[in-house]
C-alpha cells in the first residue's frame, strides 16, 4: 500500500487521538480504501506522523498517532510574485510551484492586468493538495492581493 499523506492542520502530538473533518475522511474510505486498523500519515508544519484509523463513525474517521516520522522542515525563504491569470492556469502555475518548494505566495495587480480577482479558497485547497502530493511538511502561504506600489513598499 502506497503512503498516504493527509494534512491536518491542528497540533498533533505521541498518543493524541482525535477525528478527521468529513473531506478528508471521504477520501480515506471512499477513495483510498482503507480500513480500522490500517496506517497513514499526517502531517503539518510541525512535522509528520504516522496514524491509526481506530474507528469509522458516521463518515468520520477516528484516528490515534503512533509515532512521528518526520520533524518539522527548515525550508528555504523563496517567494513567487505573480499577476493572476485565467484560472485554470492559475491554478496550475500554483500547483507546480509548490511542489518546486515556494514558500509565499504573492499575487499582484498591475496596471495592465486583465484578472483582478482570485479565489483564494481554491487556492488554497490546490497548495494543500500539492503539498501532500510533493512530501513536503510545510504548506505554503497565500498572502492578500496587492498592487505593484503596495508589495514593493512592504517588501
Amino acid at each position: 500500500m502506497s503512503n498516504i499523506r493527509i494534512f491536518f492542520s491542528e497540533s498533533l502530538s505521541l498518543n493524541l487521538s482525535s477525528s478527521l473533518a468529513k473531506p478528508q475522511s471521504h477520501y480515506l474510505t471512499k477513495v483510498m480504501r482503507v480500513k480500522i486498523g490500517e496506517n497513514f500519515s499526517l502531517f503539518n508544519k510541525n512535522g509528520e506522523w504516522l496514524a491509526k484509523i481506530d474507528n469509522i463513525n458516521n463518515g468520520k474517521v477516528e484516528f490515534s498517532i503512533q509515532e512521528q516520522l518526520r520533524k518539522k522542515e527548515n525550508p528555504l525563504d523563496i517567494w513567487l510574485a505573480f499577476s493572476p491569470i485565467k484560472s485554470n492556469y492559475s491554478n496550475f502555475m500554483i500547483q507546480k510551484a509548490t511542489e518546486l518548494g515556494v514558500t509565499k505566495f504573492f499575487p499582484i495587480i498591475f496596471d495592465r492586468s486583465i484578472v483582478r480577482k482570485i479565489n483564494s479558497e481554491r487556492l488554497e485547497k490546490i497548495i494543500v493538495e500539492a503539498t501532500e502530493q510533493s512530501n513536503r511538511i510545510n504548506p505554503p502561504s497565500l498572502e492578500k492581493i496587492h498592487n505593484l506600489k503596495t508589495f514593493l513598499e512592504k517588501k
